[in-house]
């Protein structure tokens, strides 16, 4: 069977220390990884509505990307519940203020059972971790965009 097209939109969520925020998830197979707060296109949206979205409803955040164009598109191939999905992400900067309680607006049923929760990273802290982050460079892109 093939791999089913999805399109997201994901954030990333910088706070005044020039920290991302990442989700960390369990997976299917018990493995975790961590990721920007994002997700699947629903409907008509953009993936700038949809990374707006994603963002309250997994970490509480409201955001507004306005015009901002993409700061990175991905390509990753992954899989739940038996079925492979060919995801472009659309990823996209937010500069927010530093927040350390988080409360999710309305995660999905699903996200209820595989979040373990959220941190703040610092590029150095990215660039030097054992853990699965998505993507996996993204420590160096995060240093590329701050310094711009």
């Amino acid at each position: 069977m093939s791999p089913v097209a999805r399109v997201g939109g994901r954030v990333l969520l910088v706070d005044p220390a020039d920290r991302v925020l990442l989700i960390h998830e369990r997976l299917e197979d018990g493995s975790t990884h961590w990721l920007t707060p994002g997700g699947g296109v629903e409907g008509a949206e953009s993936p700038r509505v949809a990374a707006e979205r994603e963002a309250f409803e997994e970490v509480g955040i409201r955001v507004e990307l306005g015009d901002a164009a993409p700061a990175l598109v991905t390509q990753r191939l992954w899989s739940w519940a038996g079925i492979v999905y060919d995801q472009a992400d659309f990823f996209y900067l937010a500069r927010v203020p530093a927040q350390d309680a988080l409360t999710p607006g309305g995660l999905t049923d699903v996200e209820q059972t595989t979040l373990l929760g959220h941190r703040w990273w610092t590029v150095a802290e990215l660039q030097a971790t054992t853990e699965v982050i998505l993507p996996a460079d993204l420590g160096d892109i995060l240093a590329k965009l701050l310094t711009r």
